[in-house]
């Protein structure tokens, strides 16, 4: 039986964790924090005049690809999680609200007869557009698969039009089909989802992750997300596994360039296999060294270039918001203009005022989410690290208060007279993202997913450390929620194949 030490309890390090567990591995998860699922969890506050804590979702808006005959349903499927997670499917995926446009999404087709209907001239490039997405996001599963398997990993062979698109960015295809602007800036909304603008994002990334969404559903979990985090937890401890909160790794040993054992501040644990959830920086820069590495994965290391942060303002109100505003849909993105590549650029120079952001309605999904009659709300902003890791703890207060009031202004210029209703507001900031996840520079999405770190180009799942592997989104296939758990799946699929362990489920 293989021993294997899982360093951090993120969706990736979980999902990977309970696959090995079911199949017979010794399975041991070590977690920094004190609840498990990394950016997958919730917190609690007390609110005057609730009789118990308020919840706040830390992260998930909505999960894809959860309906009938979507992927990832199949990976919760085979993992158990369907039966133990209750998933709410939303009525609508997102608004977009942009100068003179305001489009609700539901469905892939009422999308695109929308989009037809307002861009005539543009028909034909559109269901070409829409084709080849789906076209990628085929190949690319099947490509998983076949590697899964043991049967083939070769990307000209098992996915050719992966291979012919992906040196290509989202605007680089966008051009080939569309002509409007503005109906490109409609298509790549979800940009601010996985964080680079059209011209640097990766066309294979994007159409993946937008048709996880527009074939087989928005999903959320009844119990918000720290529901998956748990539920994986403890389908890993009835298969014999561990999980343990509170261990701060300090070093991954090796001897004659194998692992053999994992210290922590608190004890030490001999390994066979390592799988690290933690960033690639604090894998090999902390608990492992550089002068283990060869020069070149040093350099591959070195130049990884993260995403960005975000700030988050978490909000109570003491209204039913559907009721007294009149908004039914819960992820509305607000646009102050078309143009994708400026709001990037304002995300760089914190232009808080003006940069896109977007509003998420929790009771618009659940309306028992929060004590009777209050509505959660979340506002999401792209945000860099550096712009806020400097400063001093009165600089660092003071920036604070001017963001959150600069996001409640926005707010309440949408929605007039919603200031009146804020029972609570916290807001999260890079430096947040950090502290509770030691991710490098607060990035939510792993290394960014731009042509050069998209696909056989990211970091590969093994290392060169013998019995040293990776999961999460730094590494293959990508960031977000779908892409580490996949990188779990896929990971625990390779392992079981190559040491052939009996599954005992």
């Amino acid at each position: 039986m293989k021993c294997v030490t899982i360093i951090g309890a993120g969706l990736g390090g979980l999902v990977s964790g309970a696959m090995l567990a079911k199949s017979g591995f010794k399975v041991r998860v070590l977690e920094q924090h004190i609840i498990p699922g990394g950016y997958a969890t919730s917190f609690k506050r007390r609110v005057r005049g609730l009789s118990r804590p308020a919840e706040f979702e830390v992260s998930l808006h909505l999960m894809g690809d959860l309906g009938e005959g979507g992927a990832l349903r199949e990976v919760f499927e085979e993992l158990g999680l369907m039966d133990r997670v209750p998933f709410i499917r939303a009525e609508s995926l997102y608004r977009t609200v942009l100068p003179g446009v305001d489009i609700r999404v539901d469905s892939l087709a009422n999308y695109q007869h929308d989009l037809e209907s307002r861009f005539p001239e543009e028909k034909q490039g559109l269901q070409t557009l829409f084709d080849l997405f789906i076209q990628l996001r085929t190949e690319i599963i099947q490509m998983m698969k076949k590697t899964n398997m043991g049967e083939s990993n070769d990307l000209l062979q098992d996915g050719p039009g992966v291979f012919a698109y992906n040196h290509l960015s989202l605007q680089q295809v966008l051009d080939q089909y569309l002509s409007s602007p503005e109906l490109k800036s409609i298509v790549a909304q979800q940009w601010q989802y996985y964080g680079l603008p059209p011209s640097q994002i990766s066309v294979v990334y994007y159409a993946y992750a937008w048709t996880e969404y527009m074939l087989h559903g928005g999903y959320y979990p009844e119990g918000r997300s720290q529901q998956i985090s748990n539920a994986l937890v403890q389908i890993i401890r009835e298969h014999g596994g561990e999980v343990l909160m509170r261990q701060h790794v300090t070093q991954i040993q090796v001897e004659q360039g194998s692992v053999t054992r994992v210290m922590t501040k608190k004890a030490e644990y001999e390994s066979d296999l390592v799988i690290s959830n933690a960033d690639p920086i604090q894998t090999f820069g902390k608990f492992v060294g550089y002068e283990l590495l060869p020069r070149r994965y040093v350099k591959k290391l070195n130049s990884l270039k993260p995403s960005l942060a975000c700030v988050q303002a978490y909000l109570l109100l003491d209204v039913d918001f559907s009721t007294v505003f009149g908004e039914k849909d819960h992820e509305i993105f607000i646009n102050e203009y078309f143009d994708l590549e400026r709001a990037y650029e304002e995300v760089l120079e914190e232009k808080y005022d003006t940069t896109p952001f977007s509003i998420t309605v929790y009771e618009n999904l659940n309306s028992s989410y929060q004590a009777s009659g209050k509505t959660t709300i979340s506002l999401f902003m792209l945000s860099r690290y550096e712009a806020w890791s400097e400063l001093n703890e009165q600089d660092y207060k003071e920036k604070k208060e001017a963001v959150t009031q600069s996001l409640l202004h926005r707010l309440e210029r949408v929605y007039p007279g919603v200031s009146e209703h804020i029972e609570y507001v916290e807001l999260s900031t890079p430096c947040t993202n950090h502290s509770y996840t030691s991710n490098n520079n607060g990035a939510i999405y792993g290394a960014q997913q731009s042509v050069d770190q998209c696909l056989h180009r990211r970091l590969k799942q093994t290392t060169p450390i013998d019995g040293l592997y990776l999961v999460g989104a730094w590494t293959q296939p990508g960031g977000g929620y779908s892409g580490v758990i996949w990188s779990g799946y896929n990971l625990a699929k390779q392992l079981m194949l190559r040491y052939k362990e009996v599954v005992t489920t």
